[in-house]
């Protein structure tokens, strides 16, 4: 998660937020992942899956792109390299007011 934790220090003072939402694990796991790795925006714990259910999630991890309006703009599953310039530059335009 060190590449979120960059894209998110990234985009800081954007209108971006990295959120992360951990499917049936123990809290207090999570909250040692976080504090060990540095980890500075938002992890929450969905206890029942209920909120992976509504998005589909089958397998982790998974990432959405949701924007403004609350809108899935895009998803990857698998573990990516997400502070990458070309993800950045992905974010960027999805950022931008439409016309």
């Amino acid at each position: 998660m060190p590449s979120l934790e960059n894209l998110n220090q990234h985009f800081k003072g954007k209108p971006f937020v990295v959120l992360g939402i951990d499917l049936r694990e123990k809290s207090s796991l999570v909250k040692k992942y976080v504090r060990d790795n540095g980890l500075t925006y938002t992890n929450l714990i969905d206890k029942t899956g209920k909120v992976g259910g509504l998005y589909g999630v089958n397998s982790t991890p998974v990432k959405f792109l949701i924007n403004a309006e609350g809108n899935v703009t895009g998803s990857a599953s698998g573990y990516k390299e997400w502070d990458s310039d070309e993800v950045k530059t992905l974010i960027e335009s999805l950022m931008e007011p439409k016309k």
